[in-house]
């Protein structure tokens, strides 16, 4: 056996490094998480190769003073605390003080840095770790960083580098969550000459969407204004039809840090039920401001995970955030006759800067990073998205039950002040759950109008023209009926005369046994005969008359086939089920006054945009397209 050494202070700083440094979107995390909590209003990116070869990070923030530039590469140095006690305080991005000494040690750094009381500033190069020069030299205030052949003194760790072009797309990606996550600061991101990204930093989230994610994405997000006891949650949530098919779009930051939390994400996702499609996740940008003596936030090497003290109570805050706002909101899509665009590519994300009028928020900055933002006096992002004013004839008011009686006979809907640039707000701020604002219904003076292919019935209301899909309709007044019911348990079960005898595959028996309670629940009644084979001996009672054998295989097999997270998850796929099986379907013969009937009693429900499996039961098309079609106006 070896003798037992110490390491020297190089072995100790590379060992260290590949703790922070992982690959050039670590280093550029760490630089800029720094440059932000230097209090800089304006960031410019640039890599090359991936970051693999170089890395510049330019920002106006305090600058370093020129005693402590020494100490600041040193490990564990740190501004961000003096004691353990600290971190239960902690309200900075980094804290740990390993950023600047790690990356270092395995890479060539040039910094430039000067704070505004120095008449000059301070040059530092650094290879592998150790200082080769450091002098005073000409600069303006704030911080340039410069890091060349990452990884080039450990090789074994270079090999594990991926290609250039998958690295700058995980520093792309992390620019935009930068970007989201702090739209108060304008983020300029080059990648090989080309800049990639320029957001304005004018505070204005929806801007900073408009940049990342696109006019359509900024188009379709309600703003959400929330807080409950230490809890403060703002942002953006999109509307169903902004879903995606998967998780990439959720972003969650926890006092301005991203973070991935499965509890927070499974909030969300359940307070959007029955709203999206199978397979579809929300899209999200919202920041919960709390006591850092509420979250652990050192949890994970890259502090991309938190640890909450009480996950139950965050739970509940999130969904009842998002559930209360999505209830607030008036969800019907509007659609146009026109063949939409291509998507350009200004506007796919990371390329949202060339557009051409939509100038940056000029900062004051430091002569290095100025050229990075162009002047002018950043736009809101109601100017950014904004539309003639034939499309803006729709008033959305805020709207709890959103809908009244089938006529649509009521008082006169409440008066909303345009902003200046003829937008109505769709901000939806709830100061607590119990001081929620009373709800004004959207429908108020419609029309019907008539039917179209047996299915789809259009209303007329102001400038507008919706199509109701009958069946997605009776759907969603069933699922709402079915689920009211289970939950006061009164579901009426009929027993059948003859006992209907269901041969079943292992599988569908395993499935069977585990959902046994909520089917006797829905009112099925079942008994074991034989091996695989069971007797059903009653069903549920629905629409005056029960369901049959097929009813339920249908329900067992979604039970089978789909991933059933909890049981409340199954009780929404059976009742979902129970519902469309049950309701009027397409090209079924409808009377005027049965449709009636049923828009009215779709307009009164809670939630009516979607069916239970998440289809539009509702879309909107307007004066304004129709009269385009027709010539009467020419843009």
């Amino acid at each position: 056996m070896q003798s037992i050494q110490l390491l020297d202070a190089k072995t100790i700083n590379k060992i260290a490094a590949g703790e922070v440094v992982e690959s050039p979107k670590s280093v550029v995390k760490e630089l800029v998480e720094n440059a932000i909590d230097a209090g800089a209003t304006a960031v410019t990116v640039e890599i090359k190769e991936g970051g693999i070869s170089y890395i510049r990070i330019l920002d106006n923030g305090s600058g370093i003073p020129k005693e402590q530039v020494k100490t600041a590469f040193l490990r564990h140095a740190t501004s961000k605390m003096n004691e353990i006690e600290d971190l239960e305080h902690i309200f900075t991005l980094g804290f740990r003080g390993e950023a600047l000494a790690s990356i270092a040690a395995v890479s060539q750094v040039e910094m430039l840095t000067k704070t505004k009381s120095e008449e000059t500033g301070t040059l530092v190069e650094i290879h592998g770790g150790e200082i080769k020069t450091i002098q005073d030299t000409s600069c303006t205030e704030g911080t340039a960083i410069t890091v060349k052949n990452l990884f080039y003194n450990v090789p074994a760790r270079r090999k594990f580098l991926k290609k250039p072009a998958a690295e700058s797309g995980f520093v792309s990606d992390l620019m935009n969550k930068l970007a989201l996550g702090h739209p108060e600061v304008s983020f300029r991101f080059i990648n090989n000459d080309t800049t990639m990204l320029h957001t304005a930093g004018n505070a204005d989230l929806k801007a900073s969407v408009f940049y990342v994610y696109g006019k359509e994405a900024a188009n379709s997000m309600v703003s959400l204004t929330y807080q409950k006891g230490d809890y403060a949650l703002s942002g953006l949530i999109g509307k169903p039809e902004l879903s995606r098919g998967n998780r990439n779009y959720e972003n969650l930051f926890i006092n301005g840090r991203f973070i991935k939390n499965k509890v927070v994400a499974t909030a969300v996702e359940d307070a959007y039920k029955t709203r999206l499609l199978i397979g579809k996740f929300p899209v999200f940008v919202l920041n919960l401001e709390v006591p850092p003596s509420q979250v652990d936030v050192n949890v994970h090497p890259a502090k991309l995970e938190v640890r909450f003290k009480n996950d139950d109570e965050v739970y509940d805050f999130f969904y009842d955030a998002v559930s209360k706002t999505l209830d607030q909101s008036v969800l019907i899509p509007q659609v146009s006759w026109d063949k939409a665009p291509s998507v350009k590519a200004a506007e796919k994300p990371g390329e949202q800067q060339k557009i051409e009028d939509i100038p940056a928020y000029k900062k004051e900055q430091p002569a290095f990073a100025r050229e990075g933002v162009p002047s002018g006096t950043g736009k809101t992002v109601d100017q950014l998205l904004h539309r003639q004013s034939g499309v803006r004839n729709q008033v959305r008011q805020r709207a709890e039950a959103f809908f009244m009686d089938g006529k649509g006979e009521n008082s006169a809907p409440p008066e909303i002040v345009p902003e200046a640039n003829g937008a109505v707000p769709q901000n939806i701020e709830i100061e607590s759950p119990e001081e929620a604002p009373k709800a004004e219904p959207f429908f108020k003076q419609y029309r019907v109008i008539g039917q179209l292919f047996q299915t789809y019935w259009l209303i007329e209301q102001g400038d507008s023209f919706y199509l109701i899909d009958q069946h997605a309709a009776h759907e969603r007044i069933l699922f709402e009926e079915f689920m009211s019911r289970f939950q006061a348990e009164s579901i009426v079960s009929q027993r059948l005369l003859v006992p209907q005898m269901l041969h079943l595959t292992p599988a569908e028996v395993e499935t069977l046994k585990e959902n046994k309670a909520l089917l006797e629940g829905f009112g099925f009644a079942l008994e074991a005969f034989a091996e695989n084979q069971y007797a059903l001996k009653a069903v549920p009672y629905l629409l005056k008359e029960p369901s049959g054998t097929g009813f339920f295989t249908e329900i067992l097999d979604g039970l089978s086939e789909q991933k059933i997270r909890s049981v409340y998850d199954a009780k929404l796929l059976a009742v979902a089920t129970m519902a469309c099986k049950a309701a009027v379907k397409g090209h079924d013969r409808l009377s005027f006054q049965e449709a009636e009937a049923l828009i009215g009693r779709l307009l009164r429900l809670e939630h009516p945009f979607t069916c239970p499996h998440g289809r539009p039961t509702i879309i909107e098309m307007t004066k304004y397209e129709l009269e385009k079609k027709f010539k009467r106006i020419q843009n």
